[in-house]
């Protein structure tokens, strides 16, 4: 079960994945999605949607009858589930979103929760304080009728089972992994000695930390003329703007917005390196397992980051760590880098059995059917 708004979205691509490969390897699963706005005209036979009423305004009142009405669906799934059966959600939603049923004494099936960040730190880094609030006040109280707990990085999995420290849930880290088939390997672009295109795509937000690579590349007097292509849109784009009017460079910054389909492919297709990440920090992790990068990985374009992916070690080679701080990022760096990994001109073939080895569904998919097991046996 998920909840979001937008088909294309990560959160729905992934679960859609999830649930696709769980069938394939012979485990009956099926996606459920809680919504406001999902788009009624769109029909998916890999999707059950239930569709709440979306409030005129945000006041009380409608918060109650939205949370009314999730609470009916939950119900709703929990009544009909048996003690074969497993209801597994991503996040946490609040203590009233709950209906009785839910609480280990009322209902027969297992429940697990997924967790793919640190809720409360996000909260407060957003100054969402009442939500953090909420999150400390119910969170133990959700989460601890989990039967299993899943983390998509150990830094998160320590996380729960150390603040539900009254309980022993079982609990596991599975790293996100990526569709591989969904994408083709890019064409490597012909490497000018003297440009190097820098590929940025996702949901542009501050911990992504693209400031650090503009003011990088500001900052960078070298022979090398820099493109800097950001693809997306986000809450950080404006800032990125305004940072790039008030620099006095002679590189070239393109804000590209949304780009899907062949048009995407062809950014791929350009660029010589992608950016994951270079602000984690700000949400005061060390450690994610980003779907972006995921992709990049399986298309064949080596990256940079600023934190630490359980799926790419440190001497993984076409992956450059930089420092997690906010001080602009070496573009002397990122050139030489660029340098000794296009010595071998073969490294996007390399990078897509990479991911096919070790980040695609299928091979996250096997340790979550080991870790579902554990519970159907007891």
């Amino acid at each position: 079960m998920i909840t979001d708004n937008d088909p294309d979205s990560g959160k729905i691509k992934k679960a859609r994945a999830q649930v696709a490969t769980l069938n394939d390897s012979g485990v009956t699963a099926q996606l459920i999605i809680v919504t406001q706005t999902f788009p009624k005209e769109e029909k998916f036979d890999d999707i059950q949607v239930f569709n709440v009423e979306k409030p005129r305004s945000e006041n009380f009142f409608s918060k109650i009858t939205r949370a009314k009405q999730i609470r009916s669906i939950i119900a709703g799934i929990l009544t009909v589930s048996d003690t074969h059966d497993i209801f597994y959600y991503r996040g946490q939603f609040r203590l009233w979103y709950y209906p009785l049923i839910f609480f280990r004494p009322f209902r027969k099936c297992i429940i697990i929760s997924e967790h793919n960040s640190i809720e409360i730190k996000q909260s407060l880094l957003s100054h969402s304080y009442f939500a953090a609030f909420i999150d400390l006040l119910s969170g133990n109280v959700i989460i601890g009728q989990s039967d299993g707990i899943i983390g998509v990085t150990d830094e998160i999995t320590r996380y729960w089972s150390r603040r539900l420290f009254y309980r022993n849930i079982p609990s596991t880290t599975i790293p996100n992994g990526f569709d591989t088939k969904s994408v083709e390997v890019r064409n490597l672009p012909p490497f000018d000695p003297h440009t190097i295109h820098i590929l940025f795509v996702g949901n542009v937000s501050r911990w992504h930390g693209l400031d650090r690579m503009l003011r990088g590349i500001a900052d960078y007097h070298g022979p090398f003329h820099i493109h800097f292509h950001i693809v997306g849109d986000g809450d950080e784009v404006e800032n990125l703007k305004q940072i790039h009017n008030s620099m006095t460079t002679t590189a070239d910054i393109h804000f590209h917005g949304f780009l899907r389909g062949p048009d995407l492919d062809k950014m791929f297709d350009r660029c010589h390196i992608a950016i994951g990440s270079l602000g984690l920090h700000r949400n005061r992790m060390k450690q994610a397992s980003s779907l972006k990068v995921r992709e990049y990985c399986s298309r064949g374009i080596p990256f940079i980051l600023s934190n630490k992916d359980p799926d790419f070690s440190d001497n993984f080679d076409y992956c450059l760590q930089v420092d997690p701080a906010d001080t602009p990022v070496r573009v002397e760096e990122i050139i030489s880098f660029t340098h000794k990994v296009y010595e071998n001109t073969h490294h996007p073939k390399i990078m897509r059995r990479y991911a096919e080895e070790h980040v695609d569904w299928h091979v996250k998919m096997i340790k979550l059917k080991e870790f579902i097991n554990t519970f159907q046996a007891s």
